[in-house]
């Protein structure tokens, strides 16, 4: 896939898809935050398997995005079923679809970052990512989420002010 081709089919999503519009009483739960957080883990270690195809090493990213989609299924489906929970009380419209939205968009602004940045340069930056998530353990995948919770942007604030860190549900 070339570089160009890239840019343009990341290109046309941005142009086609709309940020979902947060509700003026609409906020996240703890739960909520780290789902979204999860989400966008995923989204962007999927960017950089698609931008960049291997390792610093050579490995195939293929395949370690893949084995990181395998070892984490249940708590990604979780994520996913505690965002149609939350696009069922604060969205009209079908939540799957909202989710199917929440995904694109994610993975446009990640694939943004590498046309900004140039896809060698973000390669070089960002390919070992993968790998690395590849073996990670449900404690470091948690521990990504959380630092994630902290230091990423969200669709939808906290509610209440209340804390940031949801019950452990990686084990």
């Amino acid at each position: 896939m070339t570089t160009k081709f890239l840019r343009f089919v990341l290109g046309l999503l941005l142009a086609t898809v709309s940020v979902p519009a947060v509700a003026a009483n609409a906020c996240y739960t703890p739960e909520q935050m780290q789902a979204e957080q999860l989400l966008r883990l995923h989204s962007e270690l999927m960017v950089v398997t698609v931008t960049c195809h291997e390792s610093s090493r050579g490995q195939d990213l293929g395949a370690a995005y893949g084995d990181f989609t395998k070892r984490n299924i249940r708590v990604l489906h979780d994520a996913e079923q505690t965002m149609i929970g939350y696009y069922k009380a604060h969205k009209k419209g079908d939540p799957t679809e909202h989710l199917d939205r929440l995904r694109t968009i994610l993975a446009n602004e990640y694939g943004q970052k590498s046309a900004d940045m140039s896809p060698p340069v973000f390669c070089t930056d960002y390919r070992d990512e993968v790998v690395k998530m590849e073996t990670a353990t449900p404690a470091d995948v948690e521990n990504e989420v959380q630092r994630m919770v902290i230091a990423e942007r969200s669709f939808a604030p906290l509610c209440h002010g209340g804390p940031v860190l949801a019950k452990n549900k990686y084990k």
